[in-house]
């Protein structure tokens, strides 16, 4: 009889010991989490008058989520900068010479060319999502203040939708890729971790960017809604 089968927490063990790396750094666990909690919230108080001012603070803090998220993409970590993002657009050329001897080349298509294709539109929803965020700021600001007529608010309320389409966009593409088995889903940004072997993407996790991030969004909840 081997050893590990006399001791019963040896398969817990080698699930522990799992080889894996650390792909994202927390700043960027925490911008993702509170930017899905913020819309989520205000989204869902936004037809409430009772809970206007929690819509409205939820708003800030998402366009506030965003400014963090393109300067951390000036100065952070190399993995994490807006240049990693522009880099995946590069990849469109690959599928304009695809499409070249369509459909022919649709059959050639593998695990890696759908990876690639599905980087290239979560970069495309990233960067949209970056733009919109600001036009709901924009217009959630005129129609709090009451600066334009009724119109305002609807142009707010397209905008918020588009939103929403990014973040649906962004969650189909990622459930194809687990259920292709080319992604770990949620799992890497919960945990920051990916399983497999190799160096860390994330050389360190930043963890004072990370706190300062996390009390600053708090900070300003508890100061808006007190």
């Amino acid at each position: 009889m081997s050893q590990n089968t006399l001791n019963p927490l040896s398969k817990s063990q080698d699930a522990v010991a799992a080889p894996s790396r650390r792909i994202v750094e927390l700043p960027m666990r925490l911008f993702h989490t509170f930017l899905a909690l913020s819309f989520a919230g205000a989204y869902v108080t936004s037809e409430s008058e009772r809970f206007r001012i929690v819509h409205v603070s939820l708003g800030y803090t998402l366009v506030g989520l965003i400014v963090f998220r393109i300067l951390w993409g000036l100065i952070g970590p190399r993995q994490s900068r807006l240049s990693a993002i522009w880099r995946k657009f590069q990849g469109i050329q690959d599928f304009k010479d695809d499409f070249k001897t369509f459909p022919a080349s649709l059959l050639q298509w593998n695990g890696q060319t759908l990876r690639k294709l599905a980087s290239v539109v979560l970069s495309a929803a990233a960067l949209l999502t970056f733009g919109v965020s600001f036009f709901i700021a924009a217009t959630g600001y005129a129609v709090y203040n009451e600066m334009t007529g009724d119109w305002m608010a609807e142009v707010h309320e397209f905008f918020g939708n588009s939103f929403l389409i990014l973040v649906l966009v962004h969650v189909a593409v990622v459930a194809l890729l687990v259920v292709g088995k080319k992604s770990q889903g949620l799992r890497p940004m919960w945990s920051g971790r990916r399983e497999g072997l190799g160096p860390d993407v994330a050389k360190t996790n930043h963890l004072v960017v990370g706190w300062m991030l996390a009390l600053g969004v708090l900070a300003f909840l508890v100061f808006q809604l007190a």
